[in-house]
């Protein structure tokens, strides 16, 4: 199994792996194509992580770190949305609903 010794290594492979994705976000519709965009981009927060994998391959760790993102926003869409729904009903009661 390949190691990354060097975090510069994962740094290059990793950016070969998100420019090898391009062409696919290329083809999409100009909205998608802007989240897929910005998607790609987030992965670079778990460029640690991913050198910590030792994967000979960034493809599984990349793919990891697009769920992360995506666990990430979903978390954050939770706890707001059960803020909201606290203020309703916060409202509610003081209105006398």
């Amino acid at each position: 199994m390949t190691t990354f010794a060097d975090p510069n290594v994962v740094v290059r492979l990793l950016k070969d792996e998100l420019d090898s994705w391009r062409p696919f976000l290329d083809a999409l519709r100009e909205d998608d194509r802007e989240v897929g965009r910005k998607l790609l981009a987030r992965c670079w927060k778990y460029t640690e992580a991913i050198e910590s994998s030792k994967k000979p391959y960034l493809v599984e760790p990349f793919f990891l770190s697009v769920l992360l993102v995506q666990e990430e926003r979903i978390t954050a869409l939770e706890t707001e949305l059960k803020h909201l729904g606290a203020e309703v009903e916060n409202r509610k009661s003081k209105v006398g609903f």
